[in-house]
This record gives structure tokens, sequence and C-alpha cells, in this order.
């Protein structure tokens, strides 16, 4: 089954693989239910916010095709890495979600379900052929994956906010390198947050991927330097 699993994971339709499979091989199902029931609660986890058009399970499916897409011509390991981290990313906002009053509108918030994604993968991964280091990669992608939420092109007193600069950028490279080569895994960290920004509501993503590609341009001149 896991062969089965990591071929849907892998792919740039994702989503239509999986829901295929998981509905026809009833085989498949038990095996996603015993091995990743948290999987299950994302399928009837709502997502009623103006950031998102599908509910958890659609969202983490059409991320992991989007982050397919930019991973063609990767190495396998490095891709199947990507992927299970897009898989990852969100899977703890079922056990994070609270209904709340923002601006008059009641919506559906998750806060800290980076936390929690990062705790569910770094138990369920254990079990899907990924050694120590590969996992301690992906809990790290999986717990950053919404600093860019975070991050603004302009100075800011908000005090959760910061602007980004090379001193930050620098400072995040530190952090990733706790688990590995951190210039790459930063790479791979504007990749998640660009697998996740397409796929939410285009009518709200677009200051978030301009600010990704500005981390890509800081990148390449970091490395023009270097």
């Amino acid at each position: 089954m896991l062969k089965i699993f990591d071929e849907i994971i892998m792919s740039t339709q994702a989503v239509d693989k999986f829901y295929s499979e998981y509905n026809e091989n009833s085989d498949f199902k038990r095996w996603i239910i015993k091995e990743i029931p948290e999987l299950i609660c994302c399928e009837n986890q709502s997502q009623n916010n103006p950031w998102h058009k599908y509910n958890v399970l659609g969202h983490i499916l059409h991320s992991i095709e989007e982050m397919n897409k930019q991973t063609i011509g990767m190495l396998k390991a490095e891709r199947r890495i990507l992927a299970y981290t897009m898989l990852m990313h969100d899977i703890g906002k079922p056990a994070t979600h609270i209904v709340r009053n923002k601006d008059g509108k009641m919506i559906d918030s998750f806060f800290n379900h980076n936390i929690k994604s990062e705790e569910i993968a770094k138990h369920i991964l254990s079990n899907f052929n990924f050694t120590k280091e590969e996992i301690e990669i992906i809990a790290k992608l999986v717990y950053k994956h919404d600093i860019f939420m975070f991050i603004k092109e302009y100075p800011t007193k908000n005090p959760y906010w910061k602007q980004i600069s090379h001193k930050l950028l620098s400072e995040e490279i530190a952090d990733l390198s706790e688990v590995g080569d951190g210039e790459k895994l930063m790479r791979w960290l504007v990749m998640v947050g660009r697998s996740d920004s397409l796929a939410q509501n285009e009518k709200m993503t677009g200051e978030a991927l301009a600010l990704l590609d500005k981390f890509d341009i800081m990148l390449n001149v970091r490395d023009r330097i270097v």
C-alpha cells in the first residue's frame, strides 16, 4: 500500500488519484484509516475563512500537486521529502480548530496548527520509510511553513510581524541549518510556502506570492556573493 500511496503523493494529479483510490479500493481506504487517521479528520474539516476554498484535505492534496509541479527534475528522494512535507503541513488543523468572530463574521481558525502538525509528522513518518534525518527535515519545514504570513515587505510596528531583509534571511537559514543544509532547506521552505499559497484562495495570495519571489531573488543574490 505504501508504494501505491507514494505514487499518489508524488503525482501532479494527487487530488484525483487519491480520491479515486480511496473511494474504489477498500484495502487502501482501510490502510489510510489505520496509518494516517488524522487525514480522515482533515476530510471532514471545513475552512470557512477568506484564505481558503477547499476543506483541509482538499487543500493538502492541491498543495501536494503544486509542490510536485515545482520539483520535477529533482532527485526522487528530495521530491518525496517535499511531497510528504505538504501532506503533513496542515494535518494538525482539525485538532486546533476553533470558530471565532473576526470583523463581524464567524470564521474557522487554526492557531498553532503547525506545532500539532509537526507532532503528528514525527509520530507518523517513521512508518513511511524515512530516515531519522529526513523526518527531522520534514518536521522542521512543517513547523516553519507559515512563517511567511508574518513577514512583510514594509516596516511594521506589529510585534508579530518582521520585515524582509538579508539579516532575517540569514537568521532563518541558521535555524534550518540545525537539521541540514540551511541554504538548500530555505529554498525548499520557499517552495513549501509557494505550494501552500497556490492551493489557497487566489484572490488573497498575491502579496504572499510576491514575497516568496523576493526570497528567491535574495537567495540567488546570496549564492552569487558566496
